[in-house]
């Protein structure tokens, strides 16, 4: 039979432990490309909601239709109950 050593056990536990805080940190990052600064913070969301507004207003005043006259001929008015 062959015995493990406490100093081989010592070094396979070391390079278990370092694999996985290894791992671990490695995950910690962000995913994706770096973003540019001038897409996040305050200014980026205040810029996309005054743009949203403006959107908004222009899609808001195509929308209203004037009102035209109507070329609608309607009946004489009678006054009810006089006979």
């Amino acid at each position: 039979m062959t015995s493990t050593s406490p100093r081989s056990t010592r070094h396979l536990l070391l390079s278990l432990v370092l694999l996985v805080m290894i791992c671990t940190v490695q995950g910690c990052g962000v995913v994706g490309p770096p973003l540019p600064p001038e897409d996040i913070g305050i200014e980026a969301k205040i810029q996309s909601q005054k743009q949203a507004a403006e959107n908004q207003a222009e899609n808001n005043e195509s929308s209203i239709v004037p009102l035209g006259e109507e070329d609608v001929t309607l009946p004489p008015l009678q006054p009810l109950g006089a006979q």
